[in-house]
C-alpha cells in the first residue's frame, strides 16, 4: 500500500518525515514524500492509499478529502500546528473541528491537553490517539547524529552565538499584508490586530539587537519565520557585521550551537528546552493577551526590558537551564515528550492496515515523471511572489539532503539500510524495501 506525505515547510518537516518513511517502508509500505501539490496530484492518480494530512483548513481540505475518499484513500491527521495557540484556542478548535474528525480515519494528537480540549468534537474515541509529534521526539540525544555535522559547521563559522528566532509571519509576510488579510481573515477575526502587533515586534526586535550588540562578543544570528521577508532585517542590520540574518535549514542545529536563544512567543522555545538550552522570551507589552501565543512564553525565562537582558547576557552563569515541575507538566500535557511518537504512529498505521499493505501498488509511469519534472523546472524559474514564498519554504528539499538523512538513518539503525530511496523528480521521492 502507498502512503503519501506532503511537505510544505522543509526546515520543519523534512527530517522527521524522511525518518517515518524509513520506518514505514520497513513494514512493507511504499512511501511517497513530496512537495504538497505533487502529492495532491498523486491523490488523484492512485487508488487505495494512505494520505498523511498535515493540517485541516475548512473548504480547502474538504475538497481534498472528498477526492481522497473517491479514490478509496485513507486519511490520517498528523498536524504541524498541534499545540501552540492563542489563549482562546481558536487555531486548535478550527484545525481539529468536529467536521474534520468525522471525515478522517485516524488522528494523532500532540498531548492530553488537546484531547481534553477536543472531547466534545470526538465521536469515536478509537480514532483519536495521543502520540506526541515525531519532530519533538527527534530532539532526544540518540537522534543528535542528524544534527552533528551542521552544528560543527555553525560553530566553525560563527563561534559563540546568540540565536534570535522571530515569528512575525503575519506582519512581515513575503506576500504582504493584503494577502494575510484575505487568506487568514476568515480564521482570525482579529487578524488586523495580529498584523499590527507583529509590526510592533519587528521594530522592537531590531532595536533590541542593536542595543545588545555592543555587549556580546560573539555573533548574533537572527532567524525569521520561513514566511517572513528577510529584506526588512537585512536592511536594518546592513552596518552590523556581527548580526547574521539566516533562515535556511532546520532551527535545531542552530539552537544546539547557540549559547542563548531569544524569542517573542515562538514554538522554538519548546525545542530549546528539549535540547537543554534556556529560552528567553522578550515580548513588547500589550493589553490584548489574545494576540499572544501564551504557551511558549510560560515555559521561557521572561525579560521585559533591554537593560535586564543586557545584565543577563553579561552573566553567563544565568544561561543554565533549570526545568521546574510546572514546565515539565506543560511539556508532557501539551507535547507528550516522554512518548516514543514515531513507533506509536508506525505501529498504529500498521495495525490498522496490516492485512491490506500489499493491496493496490499504483506506480508512477514515464509520462507522469516527465510531467512532474517539467513542473519542477517551471516552478524553479517562476519569479512571482507565490513561487518565491513556496521556494523559500521548501529550501533544503534536495536530493543531497534526502541522501544525507538516509545515510544518518542507516547509522542510527543498520536495518534501515534495506530501504531504497528513489528520486521521482525534484522534491518527490519514493521510499520502499530494496
Amino acid at each position: 500500500m502507498n502512503i503519501l506525505f506532503p511537505v510544505e515547510i522543509a526546515s520543519r518537516e523534512l527530517l522527521y518525515k524522511v525518518y517515518l518513511c524509513h520506518l514505514l517502508a520497513m513494514k512493507g509500505f511504499n512511501c511517497y514524500l513530496g512537495k504538497k501539490d505533487f502529492i495532491w496530484d498523486l491523490t488523484q492518480k492512485m487508488k487505495d492509499y494512505i494520505y498523511i494530512d498535515k493540517g485541516y483548513h475548512e473548504k480547502i481540505s474538504d475538497k481534498l478529502y472528498d477526492q481522497i475518499k473517491y479514490n478509496g484513500g485513507i486519511i490520517i491527521n498528523l498536524d504541524e500546528e498541534g499545540a501552540v495557540d492563542y489563549s482562546n484556542n481558536s487555531t486548535l478548535l478550527n484545525r481539529y473541528s468536529e467536521k474534520m474528525i468525522s471525515k478522517v480515519d485516524c488522528v494523532f494528537l500532540w498531548g492530553k491537553y488537546q484531547f481534553d480540549l477536543l472531547k466534545s468534537n470526538i465521536n469515536q474515541n478509537n480514532k483519536v490517539i495521543v502520540t506526541g509529534h515525531p519532530r519533538f521526539e527527534l530532539l532526544r540525544k540518540r537522534f543528535h547524529l542528524f544534527y552533528e555535522e551542521e552544528v560543527e559547521k555553525i560553530n566553525d563559522q560563527y563561534g559563540n552565538l546568540i540565536l534570535i528566532n522571530t515569528n512575525m509571519g503575519f506582519g512581515n509576510n513575503i506576500k504582504g499584508d493584503d494577502f494575510i488579510i484575505d487568506d487568514y481573515g476568515g480564521r482570525f477575526p482579529n487578524i488586523r490586530e495580529i498584523i499590527e502587533f507583529d509590526k510592533i515586534k519587528m521594530r522592537e526586535y531590531v532595536s533590541l539587537i542593536k542595543d545588545i550588540y555592543p555587549y556580546y562578543n560573539g555573533s548574533i544570528v537572527l532567524r525569521p519565520h520561513p514566511e517572513e521577508d528577510l529584506s526588512y532585517y537585512k536592511n536594518a542590520f546592513n552596518n552590523y557585521s556581527k548580526v547574521k540574518v539566516i533562515n535556511a535549514g532546520s532551527v535545531v542545529p542552530w539552537i544546539i550551537a547557540s549559547e542563548l536563544m531569544i524569542h517573542p512567543d515562538c514554538t522554538t522555545s519548546i525545542e530549546s528546552i528539549l535540547l537543554g538550552k534556556k529560552p528567553i522570551s522578550f515580548l513588547p507589552h500589550t493589553e490584548n493577551q489574545s494576540i499572544i501565543t501564551d504557551l511558549p512564553v510560560r515555559v521561557s525565562h521572561r525579560i521585559k526590558n533591554v537593560n535586564e537582558l543586557i545584565s543577563f547576557i553579561k552573566n553567563k552563569e544565568s544561561f543554565k537551564l533549570e526545568i521546574n515541575n510546572i514546565d515539565k507538566e506543560i511539556l508532557e500535557n501539551n507535547f507528550s515528550v516522554l512518548l516514543d511518537s514515531s513507533d506509536m504512529i508506525v505501529n498504529k498505521i500498521t495495525s490498522i492496515f496490516d492485512e491490506n499493505i500489499e493491496s493496490d501498488n499504483s506506480n508512477i509511469n514515464l509520462s507522469d515523471r516527465m510531467s512532474l519534472n517539467y513542473r519542477s523546472l517551471k516552478f524553479m524559474i517562476n519569479y512571482g511572489k507565490p513561487a518565491k514564498l513556496i521556494r523559500k519554504k521548501l529550501s533544503g528539499f534536495t536530493r543531497k539532503t534526502i541522501k544525507k538523512i538516509h545515510a544518518k538513518c542507516c547509522v542510527l539503525d543498520y536495518d534501515l539500510s534495506k530501504v531504497k530511496v528513489q528520486r521521482i523528480s525534484d522534491m518527490l521521492y519514493k521510499f520502499s524495501i530494496n
